[in-house]
């Protein structure tokens, strides 16, 4: 697996100078596209990739947090996990969690992909993201860290309305195969949200993305509450992990946050594994029954302090 995800920055500007809005981007501020590389270890070894995409999706801490396209640094937030393990241990002298063993991990926005009239339009990552040291080797990030590389899908309204065609889907899911490439841990996530006519699209570009990723890539896909409530079409499609969105939700939002107060997840077990929860909503269900969250910050993560979360989040970690 490539683990080429973050580029220095002769490396990035070689990369869009055939892109004109990037180049109007670039001559504007430089500074906020320059990719900026951490140190590495100085003998790291890149680990064995995992032999399934079962393997891979398993070795996913136990929470993950979303990381937007904006600079952003979720180092504080990494230690800060990593230091609650110790606590918990006991340990004084234990030493930080191995690179498998980490208890918190990010799924980052890679490639945002615009859907309008019958035209796709790519767009890659251009903010920087600052990780931990130790997560990256001589050539990258290391293989096993846990990062997921999300591709994001936006869709055009009003007149402009895309047509869901043909070329659209192929788009999105060469932009998930390429997404893949760069995921260190092995998972990439599709986010795409559709109305009720538009879900045999989605499907269809589930089911082609699992045909043409690798056998040991995992699918992430993103999904509405609506779809995990009495909704089963989801357990047709060949993902891998189904991510609820429970936040901001629309329609019978009350009755879905009843749903998750009693109960700790959505009734469809596709939807239970997983769960995307939000820092502004308040507050989450009292009991959380699924085995990773997914969390949502409307601010970036540098900026927001774990220390006042650090109870709360607590619960989630054995």
């Amino acid at each position: 697996m490539s683990t080429t995800y973050f580029l220095s920055k002769p490396a990035s500007r070689l990369r869009l100078k055939h892109c004109l809005s990037c180049l109007l981007l670039l001559a504007g501020s430089s500074a906020l596209l320059a990719k900026t590389e951490p140190a590495k270890p100085a003998a790291a070894e890149a680990a064995p990739a995992f032999a399934s995409r079962q393997a891979a999706l398993s070795a996913l801490p136990p929470l993950m947090l979303w990381v937007g396209e904006r600079p952003d640094d979720v180092r504080a937030w990494i230690s800060g996990s990593a230091r609650q393990a110790t606590l918990k241990g006991s340990a004084d002298n234990q030493p930080a969690p191995s690179i498998q063993d980490q208890r918190m991990g990010v799924a980052v926005l890679d490639t945002t992909i615009l859907l309008r009239d019958g035209s796709a339009t790519v767009r890659r990552r251009q903010q920087p993201l600052q990780l931990p040291p130790a997560w990256y080797a001589q050539n990258g990030v290391q293989q096993k860290a846990p990062l997921v590389t999300i591709v994001h899908i936006d869709m055009a309204r009003g007149a402009r309305k895309p047509q869901l065609n043909e070329k659209q889907k192929k788009t999105i899911v060469n932009a998930v195969v390429a997404a893949a490439t760069r995921s260190p841990s092995q998972v990439v996530q599709l986010d795409f949200e559709v109305m009720h006519s538009q879900k045999p699209f989605l499907a269809d570009v589930v089911k082609r993305s699992r045909d043409a990723l690798p056998a040991n890539v995992a699918l992430s896909i993103t999904a509405l509450a609506s779809w995990c409530v009495g909704d089963a079409w989801l357990a047709d499609l060949p993902a891998d992990e189904v991510v609820p969105i429970a936040f901001r939700m629309t329609g019978d939002a009350g009755r879905m946050r009843d749903v998750l107060n009693h109960e700790g997840r959505f009734p469809r077990p596709e939807c239970q594994p997983s769960l995307g929860l939000s820092l502004d909503e308040q507050p989450w269900p009292n009991k959380l029954r699924s085995q990773r969250l997914y969390l949502f910050n409307r601010n970036a993560w540098s900026g927001t302090p774990m220390a006042g979360w650090a109870v709360r989040l607590g619960a989630i970690f054995p």
